[in-house]
C-alpha cells in the first residue's frame, strides 16, 4: 500500500484507480518539536478524501483552478498546508511532467500587490531572479514550462477583499498563457466567494475546475480529532478519552462549534485548563458552558479584516512564527523578556543577542495592539485573547470580592 502523506493523511489509493500508478513507500514527516501543523492530527471524513482524490485528478493534469472554501477557521489554511508538503512529496508519482514546481503564496507576502510583484515572486522560486520585467517573466516562463514538460502549481492562500480579486484575476490569466502547464488552488471564505468569482471572470475564466467545500465535522469525527490530539499532547497511545472529557462536555462543545474543528478544539482546550486549575478530575458540560460564556469564538460581526480573535490558539495562529512562540511560553510561565529570548534562540553572541532581546522586549510592549488582558497572580502570568465585553468587564473590576476567582493578590493589567 502506498505510504505517502497523501495517501496516509486522505487515504486516497481507496479513490483513485489508475493502475499505472506505481507509488513509492515513504515516511510521514513528524517532528513534535517544532510549532508546526501535524498531519496526524488531522481529521479527513470520506467525503473530503473523496474530494482530495478528485481534486488531485484534475491539479496533475494542468489546466486548472481549484478553489478550496469553507467558513472562518474551517481549516482552509491547514489543508492547503497539507496538499503543499504532500504535493511536493509525491506529486509527480501521479503525473507525466518532467518538472513540477510548487509554489506557496499567501496574503502576508503581497501586502503590496500588482501583476509584476506577483510574476516577480513566481521568477524568483523558479528562476531565482527577480530583475526581469513583467513581459520578459511571462515569455521565460511560457517557454520554459513547454521545453522542458513542467507543471506549475500556485497555492494561494489567506487572501481577502480586493486582493483576493486581483489575484484570481491574475491566475486566470496565467492560465490562458500558461494552458496544460499551469495549475492554482486558492483557498476562500464562504462570504468571499463572489469575489473570486468575480476575478477569475475578469481574467478570462468562466468558472472554477473543481472546488471543495470543506464539510463541518460529524459528532463522531470530533471525538475522533480530541482523541488523536489528546493522545498527541499526553504522549499515550491509548487515552480512554471518556475518562477526561464527559460524553456530555463533548457534545456541548460540539454543539458550540457547529462542526467547526478549531472552535471545538479551543473550546475543549479552554475547558480542560479550567478544569485542572479547579481541581476537577473530568471535564463536564458545565465547565464547557463555563468557558463558552467566558470567551467569543464568533466571528466580529460587519466586517472581514478583523474576525479571526479566537481563545488562545486561534489568536496566536495570527501572529508570525517567533512572536506566537513567545505567548504560548507565557502562557504557561511566566517570564521576563531575557528568559524567553534564551528559551527561543539559546546561548548567543552578544551582539546577535541584543536585537533578538530587544525584538522580544518590543513585541510584548506591543500586545496591548492585539485584544489582550494579561493577569498576574500567585500562579504567574497568562494572556487571555478574544475577550468579550462581558469577560473583559469581570476581569477589569479588581477585587470583586462577589468573584471568588479574584483575589487581593491577584493583578489585573488591561491592555
Amino acid at each position: 500500500m502506498p505510504d505517502n502523506l497523501l495517501d496516509k493523511v486522505f487515504n486516497l489509493s481507496t479513490y483513485l484507480r489508475d493502475e499505472n500508478l506505481d507509488v513509492q513507500n515513504q515516511e510521514l514527516r513528524l517532528d513534535p518539536w517544532t510549532m508546526e501543523y501535524i498531519p496526524e492530527l488531522y481529521i479527513a471524513s470520506e467525503k473530503l478524501n473523496s474530494q482530495i482524490a478528485r481534486l488531485l485528478q484534475i491539479i496533475k493534469d494542468g489546466k486548472a483552478i481549484c478553489s478550496i472554501i469553507g467558513d472562518i477557521k474551517s481549516g482552509k489554511s491547514y489543508l492547503l498546508n497539507l496538499l503543499r508538503d504532500g504535493f511536493k512529496e509525491s506529486l509527480w508519482k501521479y503525473s507525466t511532467y518532467n518538472k513540477i514546481h510548487i509554489l506557496f503564496f499567501d496574503s502576508e507576502e503581497m501586502k503590496d500587490y500588482s501583476l509584476t510583484i506577483f510574476l516577480q515572486k513566481i521568477a524568483e522560486q523558479i528562476f531565482g531572479k527577480t530583475n526581469h520585467s513583467r513581459e520578459q517573466i511571462i515569455v521565460e516562463l511560457k517557454n520554459y514550462t513547454a521545453d522542458n514538460n513542467s507543471l506549475l502549481v500556485l497555492l494561494l492562500d489567506n487572501f481577502r477583499g480586493n486582493l483576493l480579486s486581483s489575484v484570481a484575476s491574475d491566475s486566470a490569466k496565467l492560465l490562458k498563457l500558461l494552458k496544460e502547464h499551469f495549475s492554482c488552488i486558492i483557498t476562500c471564505n464562504l462570504s468571499e466567494m463572489m469575489i473570486l468569482r468575480s476575478g477569475l471572470k475578469e481574467g478570462g475564466s468562466e468558472h472554477l475546475s473543481y472546488s471543495i467545500h470543506l464539510p463541518e465535522l460529524s459528532m463522531s469525527e470530533a471525538k475522533e480529532l480530541v482523541t488523536k490530539r489528546m493522545s498527541y499532547a499526553l504522549n499515550q497511545s491509548n487515552v480512554q478519552i471518556g475518562e477526561i472529557f464527559s460524553e456530555r462536555a463533548l457534545e456541548a462543545a460540539w454543539v458550540e462549534s457547529k462542526g467547526n474543528p478549531w472552535v471545538f478544539i479551543s473550546t475543549l482546550s479552554d475547558a480542560y485548563s479550567y478544569s485542572k486549575k479547579k481541581g476537577s478530575k473530568i471535564v463536564t458540560h458545565e465547565a464547557v458552558n463555563s468557558v463558552i460564556d467566558m470567551f467569543s469564538r464568533t466571528p466580529v460581526q460587519g466586517t472581514f479584516e478583523d474576525h479571526d480573535k479566537f481563545i488562545i490558539q486561534q489568536a496566536l495562529n495570527n501572529f508570525p512564527y517567533r512572536e506566537r512562540q513567545v505567548c504560548e511560553y507565557l502562557i504557561h510561565k511566566d517570564a521576563t523578556a531575557k528568559e524567553i529570548t534564551l528559551y527561543l534562540y539559546g546561548e548567543l553572541p552578544s551582539s546577535e543577542y541584543r536585537s533578538k532581546y530587544m525584538g522580544t522586549k518590543s513585541f510584548l510592549k506591543r500586545l496591548k495592539d492585539k485584544n489582550v488582558v494579561v493577569t498576574k497572580g500567585q500562579e504567574g502570568r497568562s494572556l487571555l485573547f478574544g475577550l468579550n465585553p462581558k469577560m473583559r468587564e469581570r476581569l477589569t473590576q479588581s477585587n470583586d470580592k462577589s468573584d471568588p476567582s479574584m483575589t487581593n493578590e491577584s493583578k489585573i493589567y488591561v491592555t
